[in-house]
């Protein structure tokens, strides 16, 4: 499996939910946020912790419209997830499918499929999340960000030539988006197709020259494809970048033992797997060197 971070963070979180409007709520947005509007406030400064106590107090106060119900918990799932809360997310988003069910709604909502599979993916239940990822497509087929996470609800399950086609339809949509490349190359690398693979990495590296995420996924292609060497720069600068990612201290590890500097990827195979030690891959490596 590919030691490449494909699965984009959730940071924005007023952005990154905001593809389409809550689940049959006609009202417009400034109208949605006075009816809680900590919680907005919340979700605007980026504050998850703070939007999940706003709006479970909302709706802890009195009951609502269930349209207005289903925006209120659809917001309240979207902040668990900005606090990796797969769980409780799933569960917020899951009353809002009973209540859809209860009133005879539209079940396909994008955004609602698109939130609940990213709760199925934190939950690490990709199959579960690949069905929902599929309508959300669907329904707005130029979203990168939904291609982003089938492609990587594919990697996870080892569906590799899937994989490649989901991010080759994010990138196609937004040639801009650095985790389509990166996906996309990860993928590559699995299919034994490295030279495409680096080819896609430096596309990623070319959007953002600084980010760790792409310059770990053109050290790792190039490491696949023999030319460690290469890539050795790359390497160092992605972990000066991030250096608490076991995936890309491995990166390095591995681009180092490829060099033959056996002794310092011992040590970086170590430091990889204290801090990734549920990577399959990081911890093979790590009882192999020791």
């Amino acid at each position: 499996m590919a030691i490449v971070k494909v699965l984009p963070a959730l940071t924005a979180l007023g952005a990154a939910f905001a593809l389409t409007s809550a689940p049959a709520c006609s009202q417009s947005a400034s109208e949605r946020a006075e009816i809680c509007p900590d919680g907005y406030d919340a979700l605007s400064e980026n504050d998850a912790g703070r939007a999940v106590e706003a709006f479970e107090a909302c709706l802890n106060a009195r009951q609502y419209d269930w349209p207005v119900e289903a925006e209120l918990r659809l917001r309240l799932g979207s902040a668990h997830l900005g606090l990796e809360q797969g769980r409780e997310a799933l569960i917020a988003f899951n009353r809002i499918f009973a209540l859809i069910e209860d009133q005879g709604g539209n079940a396909d909502n994008p955004l609602l499929r698109r939130n609940r599979a990213v709760a199925y993916l934190q939950l690490e239940r990709p199959a579960d999340a690949i069905e929902d990822l599929e309508i959300a497509a669907a329904g707005v087929p130029d979203d990168a960000f939904t291609h982003v996470l089938l492609g990587s609800a594919h990697m996870d399950l080892e569906q590799h030539a899937e994989a490649v086609a989901a991010f080759d339809r994010a990138v196609r949509a937004e040639p801009g988006f650095l985790s389509g490349w990166v996906g996309r190359s990860a993928a590559f690398i699995e299919l034994e197709l490295y030279e495409r693979a680096v080819e896609d990495a430096r596309e990623a590296v070319a959007i953002e020259p600084e980010s760790p995420d792409a310059l770990n996924a053109l050290c790792w292609a190039l490491v696949n494809d023999g030319r460690a060497a290469q890539g050795l720069s790359l390497c160092e600068q992605a972990v000066e970048a991030d250096p608490e990612s076991g995936a890309i201290v491995h990166s390095l590890a591995s681009a180092l033992e490829q060099v033959g500097r056996e002794r310092e990827a011992r040590r970086l195979f170590a430091r990889a797997y204290e801090l990734d030690p549920d990577s399959d891959t990081i911890a093979e490596d790590y009882e192999r060197t020791h």
